[in-house]
Order: structure tokens, then C-alpha cells, then sequence
């Protein structure tokens, strides 16, 4: 798991749950489009690479569906440029990066926020984390029923 020791401890301190050795596969949408579970395999480590490291290998036949009702991507440099293509609503320009307005992350797609390299692509640490702070508090604002900034959406996309 990335993270060093310090960022693994404040996350517990925060209430975060951790899953080792598991990752989402789908995610899965009530009748309103509305998150309320994901799919998920659990892993285990493979043999070691050249590195010296074993990485994660998923147990075929061990899926099983975890109820939730948010999900927080954290997808690191480039976002995958099949995210805006296939979530409906949700505008993306160049390489993939998803629209959001800057002060507060909203995207185009209501209820859904985006952050650090989603949107700025490749950066500073320190400037994900600033973004991601400014999409919290727009995430909390959203819940409690007030109203957010959202983006400019971006210009047609010229086909050739």
C-alpha cells in the first residue's frame, strides 16, 4: 500500500477503514444512477520481480459485493480517459482529465467532485492535496443540501 507510516496512522485517527489485499472491480448504481455497492476481489502477492517486490495478483472466484454509498478515487497522475467516456455526464478534455471547477471540485456530472491529477494532470503533491481539501469541503456542502460552483463546461470537441 503507498502511504508511509505517519499517513497510514492519520488515516486510522480519521476513521478509515483499511481492506488489504482487496481492490474494486465495478461499481454498481441504484435506478437513480446513485452509487450503493461495488464489486470486489480480494489478492494475494505474487512471486517477487526483478525488484525484489510482490505485487498483488487477484484470487480468481473470490468477487463479492460490498454495500457503500460514496466512493473516493484516488487514481494518482493521469486519470484513465475511458472514465469520461463512459460515465455518463461527466465532461473530460485533453488526455482524459476530468473537467471540475477549480475553488470547489464539482464536475459537470451532479454530485460528483474531482481532484489533483483528475484534473490538473501531473503535479505537485502538495497541489492534489490542496485541491482535494477544496473538494471535501464542496462534498460537505453538497450533503447538507447547499448549493456548489460548477464549471465552465469545455468547448465541442472537433472531430476529424
Amino acid at each position: 500500500m503507498p502511504g508511509n507510516k505517519v499517513e497510514r496512522g492519520t488515516s486510522l485517527e480519521e476513521g478509515v477503514r483499511i481492506n488489504y489485499l482487496q481492490a474494486p472491480v465495478e461499481y454498481i448504481g441504484d435506478e437513480n444512477g446513485n452509487v450503493k455497492a461495488m464489486k470486489v476481489i480480494k489478492m494475494e502477492l505474487g512471486e517477487p520481480d526483478a525488484s525484489g517486490r510482490r505485487r498483488p495478483v487477484p484470487i480468481e472466484g473470490s468477487e463479492f459485493i460490498m454495500e457503500v454509498d460514496t466512493v473516493a478515487l484516488a487514481v494518482g497522475y493521469w486519470p484513465d480517459p475511458f472514465l469520461g467516456d463512459k460515465t455518463e455526464n461527466l465532461a473530460t478534455y485533453k488526455w482524459g482529465l476530468i473537467l471540475a471547477e477549480d475553488e470547489v471540485g464539482a464536475t459537470t456530472r451532479e454530485g460528483v467532485f474531482a481532484a489533483g491529477d483528475n484534473v490538473h494532470g501531473p503535479d505537485l503533491i502538495i497541489t492534489a492535496i490542496a485541491s482535494a481539501h477544496r473538494a471535501a469541503d464542496s462534498m460537505q456542502d453538497y450533503l447538507n443540501g447547499n448549493a456548489v460552483k460548477l464549471p465552465t463546461p469545455p468547448p465541442p470537441r472537433k472531430r476529424k
